[in-house]
């Protein structure tokens, strides 16, 4: 018989909407530093079967709804909203990427309405056919403990230069502002020592596409012999 979701009350994960729930598949987190490749490897995942849920996509999503941009509008100032309303982006990731005490205040906002969304997404996968496995595309798997949560980690492995050209070309952000963002998450040595599989993304991407088929097989093996 699978495990069961764990029941952790006072962890900052919460539980799922549902308490325990049986499972039928496998967790699979999927993370590395910024500029990593991590979306693009959750997104092969998906093409091979797998549903995938994207914490920065769900932290955008939540940054769209009325009641949170009043809120951050309140927490921080109406400098941070555009002239049409909506969360000016940049200028808050400015603000809160160099002040550890803003950058916690707006996880505190953010990180509890992309926990919902994400539990929700894993509590219906759970309760239907379909998907082989769920993938959880975080940045933040080991910085938030959410591992504990997870069947396997996945880190994807880039050059960490690679990785800030990247970034700049990507987001128009300055080396500056790229290696603040990495000095607050877990370094890539360490969450490649603590990791289940590891892919690389320095090659092409046949290459690429080949590691993640192989990952994504070894994973179902492993499951389907627990």
């Amino acid at each position: 018989m699978k495990v069961l979701f764990p029941h952790r009350q006072g962890s900052p994960w919460g539980l799922l909407p549902s308490g325990l729930v049986k499972r039928n598949k496998p967790l699979v987190g999927v993370t590395g530093i910024i500029g990593s490749g991590k979306t693009t490897v959750s997104k092969i995942f998906g093409e091979l079967g797998a549903t995938v849920f994207s914490a920065d996509e769900a932290a955008r999503e939540v940054t769209g709804e009325a009641d949170v941009i009043q809120t951050i509008a309140d927490t921080f100032g109406q400098e941070v909203l555009r002239t049409d309303g909506s969360v000016d982006r940049k200028r808050l990731a400015d603000l809160v990427f160099s002040d550890p005490v803003k950058l916690q205040r707006l996880n505190g906002i953010i990180h509890p309405l992309v926990r919902r969304q994400m539990w929700n997404l894993v509590d219906e996968q759970q309760r239907k056919a379909g998907a082989a496995l769920i993938i959880i595309d975080s940045p933040l798997i080991y910085e938030t403990d959410l591992h504990t949560y997870l069947d396997f980690v996945v880190v994807v492995l880039a050059d960490e230069e690679k990785c800030i050209q990247r970034v700049m070309k990507r987001d128009g952000l300055s080396r500056d502002e790229i290696l603040e963002r990495l000095s607050r998450q877990i370094p890539l040595s360490e969450k490649k020592e603590r990791a289940d599989f590891c892919i690389d993304n320095d090659g092409n991407e046949e290459s690429l596409i080949d590691q993640v088929e192989e990952v994504f097989n070894k994973i179902q093996k492993k499951w389907a012999s627990r």
